[in-house]
């Protein structure tokens, strides 16, 4: 199992609260409404900045996303589904900073 997490940076049009309710509710539903997301995703989980973050100045991320698959080849074949590149891909412009954004491919180890 792999894991791709996402480092999200915020579109810079946007205020915090908004891109946290867009990302939450928008974005993760057209994630949910693609085929491809149940043939291929094993999980998929956000983690939103804390309120309390923001107080303390402007953070490097805004949230983080983790998307599970079963192989690298899975993870390819999600990335590159046409509803994907139609419906999901170009979303993500809309509320990300996509310069900002940071993607990198994983295998947890648990420690605890």
């Amino acid at each position: 199992m792999i894991k791709l997490v996402v480092a999200v940076k915020r579109h810079p049009d946007m205020t915090p609260e908004a891109f946290h309710a867009y990302w939450r509710e928008s974005h993760s539903a057209k994630v949910r409404a693609i085929a491809a997301s149940d043939r291929y995703v094993r999980r998929y989980s956000q983690f939103h900045t804390l309120p309390a973050e923001y107080a303390q100045g402007e953070p490097a991320y805004d949230g983080t996303a983790e998307l599970w698959f079963d192989s690298v080849e899975d993870k390819n074949a999600f990335f590159s589904d046409p509803d994907y590149l139609a419906q999901v891909q170009p979303d993500e412009f809309k509320f990300a900073d996509m310069e900002k954004t940071a993607f990198f491919m994983t295998e947890e180890e648990r420690v605890l």
